[in-house]
């Protein structure tokens, strides 16, 4: 920084009528200290990139591992669909059964009725 501040005020100097040293070399001196070296620079822009390269990799995690939890929860829903698909299945089929033996005991009170009168 020193080597930089020295060549910005011999510059200033040989380009332009200095009034006052003092003043140029604080001048200098902010300009110097606030100039970022490349490999300060370059630093930070690379810890920046690996930092936004760890998050987006945490996100991606995170997205497979809601996925994953969604696939789980797909997985149970279509368990419980079937589980209740063959409740109902099992339901209608007594119900048919008890349709099917509705009729037939009514048939058969509509058939001793008709033989009932038939023979008297």
């Amino acid at each position: 920084m020193e080597a930089i501040a020295a060549v910005l005020e011999h510059e200033l100097e040989e380009a332009f009528e200095v009034k006052n040293k003092k003043s140029l070399h604080r001048y200098v001196m902010l300009l110097a200290d606030n100039i970022v070296k490349k490999e300060n620079y370059e630093k930070d822009q690379s810890d920046v990139r690996s930092d936004i390269a760890i998050l987006a990799e945490n996100m991606k995690l995170g997205f497979e591992r809601t996925d994953q939890r969604f696939e789980e929860m797909n997985q149970r829903f279509e368990a419980m669909q079937i589980q209740m698909d063959r409740r109902f299945d099992a339901v209608d089929k007594r119900f048919s059964m008890m349709f099917v033996f509705m009729n037939i005991g009514m048939s058969l009170i509509i058939l001793m009725t008709i033989l009932f009168k038939f023979v008297t």
